[in-house]
């Protein structure tokens, strides 16, 4: 026992270390994802054009979760570290190139058939709304056909970043989407006047975007041993292992696809603007979620994966309490924030050029609902990761079935009183189901998971955030934020959220959540680096 827990500790500091830098890494993306937001904002709003880029920007995004970090890095990663673990150099290699070789004929080959069928597919799912305004279903099937071939770009680029991530090696796959950003936003600026319309050039930065994502992470792969090239040879035992992996990951993907393409669809049913606002109000929800959960859950898989490669089911229960309290030290708060000052930043952030008054209210609203759900789908996030890890997809693939059929009836049934606004909810519900279904899971497979003291643990959380809404309600009655200045909005912004910051931080401190002594220390051992 005593010797345990001093490397329990070490992984616990190796997790918040890669998470720490991740993080930061991606500070800097969704920042920049913001000022690519607003850029969106300024030149397409929330009108027809705008809801033509988001459905042609969403569509091929789907698949990333076939081909790229959902399906494949669950199956992949785990594997490849067993090999990196047990396995020689050469078997390494020889696995590898051929993953690729055949992950890569497969994606392009989807990627042209995709191409083909997009004329129809928008013409019959997503027509009915759009014919009202002229162009729009012309201009929807031009932006999608365009932006298909992002696909194979973010496939192969998802493969190199699994690679890295299985020698925890995090910073330089953190970081590519900043490259991803800036694209889009230089080629929006430079090139929103040589087209019909400015959203062909918001297609042509994610393009260029691809590119850098792939090409920015190779030189970090050249610094490992591991190397890979194309092998026709697609008859190894290992791939098909992957494979037989992948099958069940896929059709969860699949699942959560059919479930994204339902709310897309039932959104554009409702009033023009539904899915340009839905976009910027689940941006606002993916900065937090980006910043540390998705940070979180990429960590935790390779060091889940030698923890069940070793059979050491104790030391993957330490780290799963232990990265749930994480996100819950930073979700729920979060939440709190923008519930409470949703309004007023969306305002800030976005409302220029073409994003009116309106745009304000139709995100804000629908930013009320989406930030219920950011505890419950980042525990989901991370607790996936553990059947990953066991290399079992059947599991959360059967969850995301019964997650599915939950939002979609009620995207249906919600949307109907809470428009947009009930497409929001269902999302944050479905996700409250989801993470319950997989706890009751995965305490069955491990025996209990600790759940009264982590639940103790949350609480204490969950109090500490209540004192900072208090504290909010309470700078929001004597000190309204209503200003003409939208240097004085921000200002205001920027006040309250340095006061929930002060209440949130004291009130963990005095109820000694130990998150936040680790949080420091991590930061402090970055300082002195």
């Amino acid at each position: 026992m005593t010797s345990e827990a001093p490397d329990g500790s070490r992984r616990e500091r190796r997790i918040l270390r890669s998470a720490s830098v991740m993080t930061a890494m991606t500070l800097i993306s969704r920042v920049l994802g913001l000022v690519r937001e607003q850029v969106r904002a300024v030149f397409i709003g929330t009108g027809a054009a705008s809801d033509a880029f988001g459905l042609a920007a969403t569509i091929p995004n789907l698949f990333r979760r076939l081909f790229a970090e959902g399906a494949m890095t669950a199956a992949f990663v785990p594997i490849l570290s067993e090999h990196l673990t047990t396995r020689s150099l050469d078997e390494t290699r020889r696995f590898l190139s051929r993953f690729v070789t055949l992950l890569t004929f497969a994606v392009t080959a989807f990627t042209v058939i995709a191409i083909l069928v997009t004329p129809w597919l928008i013409d019959t799912f997503f027509a009915s709304e759009f014919k009202n305004v002229p162009g729009k279903v012309a201009l929807t099937i031009a932006l999608t056909e365009l932006m298909w071939p992002y696909l194979v770009l973010v496939s192969l680029a998802a493969v190199v970043q699994g690679v890295l991530n299985a020698q925890h090696i995090f910073g330089p796959s953190a970081f590519a989407p900043v490259l991803m950003n800036l694209a889009i936003i230089v080629g929006a600026i430079l090139f929103s006047d040589s087209f019909a319309d400015p959203s062909y050039a918001l297609v042509l930065g994610f393009l260029a975007g691809g590119v850098l994502q792939l090409v920015f992470q190779i030189p970090w792969l050249f610094k490992t041993p591991v190397r890979f090239s194309f092998d026709l040879n697609l008859r190894d035992p290992e791939v098909r292992r992957v494979l037989k992996v992948m099958v069940p990951g896929i059709f969860a993907a699949g699942i959560y696809q059919f479930n994204v393409f339902v709310s897309q669809l039932i959104a554009s049913g409702l009033a023009e603007g539904s899915i340009a606002s839905l976009q910027y109000s689940l941006r606002l929800q993916e900065l937090v979620l980006g910043l540390f959960v998705v940070s979180v859950a990429q960590v935790i898989l390779p060091n889940l994966s030698e923890s069940t490669a070793r059979k050491d089911d104790a030391e993957v229960k330490r780290t799963i309490g232990y990265a749930v309290r994480l996100i819950a030290f930073i979700t729920l708060p979060a939440s709190a924030v923008l519930i409470m000052l949703g309004g007023p930043m969306v305002e800030a952030l976005f409302q220029f050029g073409a994003f009116t008054a309106e745009s304000t209210a139709m995100t804000s609203y629908a930013l009320t609902f989406h930030a219920l759900g950011l505890f419950f789908i980042g525990q989901a996030r991370v607790l996936t990761q553990v059947f990953f890890a066991y290399k079992d997809l059947r599991t959360p693939t059967l969850i995301s079935l019964a997650d599915a059929a939950i939002n979609i009836a009620l995207c249906l049934t919600l949307s109907i009183p809470l428009g947009h606004g009930g497409i929001a909810l269902a999302s944050a519900l479905a996700a409250v189901v989801n993470s319950v279904l997989l706890h009751v899971f995965l305490a069955r497979r491990l025996g209990g998971l600790g759940l009264r003291a982590l639940l103790g643990k949350v609480l204490r959380i969950a109090l500490a955030t209540a004192l900072t809404v208090l504290a909010l309600v309470a700078l929001s009655e004597v000190f309204p934020p209503h200003f003409e200045s939208r240097l004085a909005l921000i200002g205001w912004i920027l006040l309250a959220l340095t006061v929930a910051a002060i209440v949130y931080l004291g009130a963990a401190a005095l109820m000694k959540v130990n998150e936040l002594a680790d949080l420091f220390s991590a930061v402090r051992r970055r300082l002195k680096k």
